[in-house]
């Protein structure tokens, strides 16, 4: 799992070098800035537990550069945006231990700022009225943890007095790593200065990592851990630009 999410991050990294380089030789351009809030569902994925969505949130600004001098049949319709958003990701979660008749659950509720750096193609619609464009978008994103909270407790039917029974509560980012490398992906839809998103967000560090039991089972690494699930999130934003005029 740790060499799939190097693998990534590099793969992030040349992407960025190589958007940063076509932007300097094309002589990028300001073009607008805007807001941006949406909601949907968030989770964690890749994790053992049963886990089931909260709602996310994206509440954020972003400015945006096109290469309107750039002799490149895209130039028109080829744009980078990036800018700052607050969002909240996270997961409710259910682990049955068989053995033990147990139950472990709680949640996971955090929010993160996030710098995004999205490659855009927009298309005009084929229609009469002019102004209608659809939206690819694509990029890295890099997530910084500013607060939240983890609730965790486990309990066992019949026994609610047992000694391996417990409840916790914690600040998020002493549980969870600070830090998420996320790819996103949307597709959209803008009318003049107005645009709806539908957004995938996925994140490629681990939020969290737990004890290997097997290998401290069998002396082999007493300090070994295991990641446990991924930032996830399906999003419907809506955007407003205010031109440079």
């Amino acid at each position: 799992m740790h060499d799939f999410i190097l693998s990534n991050m590099k793969r992030f990294l040349i992407v960025l070098t190589l958007v940063t380089a076509f932007a300097t030789t094309t002589q990028a351009q300001f073009l607008n800035y805007g807001v941006r809030v949406g909601t949907g569902l968030a989770t964690h994925v890749d994790d053992l537990a049963d886990n089931s969505p909260i709602l996310a949130a994206n509440i954020g600004g972003y400015v945006t550069f096109g290469f309107t001098q750039s002799a490149s049949l895209l130039a028109e319709n080829f744009f980078l945006q990036t800018g700052l958003n607050l969002i909240r990701r996270g997961c409710n979660f259910r682990e049955v231990l068989e053995m033990a008749m147990s139950i472990r659950e709680g949640k996971y509720d955090a929010w993160y700022a996030q710098i995004p750096l999205l490659a855009t193609i927009r298309y005009e619609l084929p229609i009469r009225e002019p102004g209608h464009h659809a939206l690819l978008s694509a990029g890295p994103a890099f997530s910084f943890g500013l607060l939240g909270k983890v609730t965790d407790r486990k309990f066992t039917r019949g026994l609610p007095q047992g000694d391996w029974n417990y409840k916790l509560e914690a600040p998020a980012f002493d549980v969870m790593n600070k830090m998420d490398v996320d790819f996103l992906l949307g597709v959209g839809y803008e009318y003049q200065d107005l645009s709806v998103m539908l957004q995938l967000d996925y994140g490629f560090m681990a939020v969290t990592e737990s004890p290997d039991a097997l290998k401290i089972a069998t002396g082999t690494d007493v300090n070994a851990t295991v990641p446990m699930g991924n930032n996830f999130a399906l999003l419907l934003t809506i955007g407003y630009q205010f031109p440079f005029r």
